[in-house]
């Protein structure tokens, strides 16, 4: 035995195993990526990671301060009303749906601590029955998450149009299945569901007692119809989960929002408030101002819309195809013949383009053949990396 602070009691230690089954974080690949083409002294174009550039609205910023306190006390997991009844006005006027701000409503610190935390909520890692199941390509914290809590993970392996069909899963999986994740407007893809495909959904997970969990997002960024939520179709049974990082550009402010069943709500709040999952006061008073306000989300909308023009007409032009693509901050291309989506990336990093490898998002190989596109650079560096990119083709 190893006394502790004793030399080599690190070699003591003993590792939850399955954290060893999981690759790479895809933004830490990046972000070391990122690193080396600027210690190289190269112009870097960054469509990597999804964060969006644009400042955050100042109506929004100026929230934080005044509703910093003397005493900043420890924040609840239930958050202030004030936040809720936002986003509830917000649901209403976008979706249409009346939610109770008191008992379907619970704001999260962003939304990929709330994906990544709720299998906890119905995964037994005792108990036979234990499937998660999620978009494959798809958000890699679906599966980290279900790993993580304990859950058989099981990727619906996507195609084609990326859209998810859960109702083609065979029967014995969702016999064994606790959750299903689907998400719409998709990452990395951009597929979106139609309501019709959401009702097929929900009447799957009803018919076989699981939770259906819809990460929606991209739910305001759109450039055709407005896509459809999850809770337009039903709410026994399901809970959605919505964020501001694109909608407000409010990535480092880690704040999203939790809603659906309030039945399942009640036993999230029970579970969320072990770990003390609560965004700080001054956090939901920024969220609040930005769940109030619809016209910054139009503006930054056809900014992204500039953007997305700007890249598809290149693409189109250059012989590459974009498939998907519908909705969301992505666009998702296959990579010319003769390249996976790996090897192309890596192709464009030699011109300082970097993109993300379909792979990143993937557990099968479903995603391989593709590289995704996040809309992060200005227009103007948009027509620059286009011309960068010329020099690849």
């Amino acid at each position: 035995m190893f006394r502790r602070g004793a030399p080599g009691y690190a070699r003591a230690v003993r590792l939850n195993p399955r954290l060893d089954t999981l690759p790479s974080y895809p933004t830490v690949v990046l972000d070391e990526k990122r690193a080396a083409l600027l210690a190289s002294g190269k112009r870097v174009f960054d469509f990597g990671t999804g964060d969006p550039t644009e400042p955050t609205p100042e109506f929004i910023r100026a929230q934080v301060a005044p509703a910093i306190p003397d005493n900043c006390r420890y924040p609840t997991v239930l958050g202030g009303a004030a936040v809720r009844e936002a986003f509830c006005g917000w649901a209403h006027r976008r979706f249409g749906v009346s939610l109770n701000p008191a008992t379907q409503v619970l704001p999260s610190s962003g939304s990929k601590e709330a994906v990544f935390h709720l299998p906890l909520l119905v995964v037994d890692p005792d108990a036979p029955d234990r499937t998660v199941v999620f978009p494959d390509p798809g958000y890699s914290v679906y599966h980290r998450g279900a790993v993580l809590a304990g859950g058989v993970p099981h990727p619906q392996r996507l195609a084609g149009d990326f859209k998810q069909r859960v109702w083609e899963l065979p029967p014995e999986v969702l016999r064994q299945t606790r959750l299903v994740w689907i998400n719409s407007p998709h990452n990395p893809t951009g597929a979106v569901l139609t309501r019709a495909d959401l009702r097929r959904t929900w009447e799957v997970c009803r018919e076989y007692d699981i939770l259906l969990a819809s990460d929606e997002c991209y739910a305001d960024t759109w450039f055709g119809e407005p896509p459809p939520s999850i809770l337009e179709v039903a709410q026994e049974g399901v809970i959605a989960i919505f964020s501001l990082s694109k909608r407000s550009g409010m990535t480092g402010y880690r704040t999203g929002m939790i809603a659906g069943d309030p039945a399942w709500m009640r036993k999230l709040r029970e579970l969320r408030v072990n770990p003390g999952l609560a965004p700080q006061d001054f956090v939901n008073a920024a969220a609040a101002a930005a769940w109030n306000d619809d016209a910054h989300a139009d503006e930054r909308r056809a900014i992204f819309k500039a953007k997305r023009d700007v890249m598809v007409a290149f693409l189109e032009r250059a012989g590459l195809e974009i498939v998907a693509s519908e909705a969301s901050f992505y666009l998702w291309v296959r990579a010319p013949e003769g390249h996976t989506g790996q090897t192309y990336a890596e192709r464009l990093l030699e011109a300082g383009i970097m993109t993300n490898p379909g792979s990143a998002f993937a557990v099968t190989d479903s995603a391989d053949p593709y590289v995704r596109l996040a809309l992060v650079p200005d227009v103007e560096t948009c027509r620059e990396a286009c011309a960068a990119w010329e020099a690849v083709l």
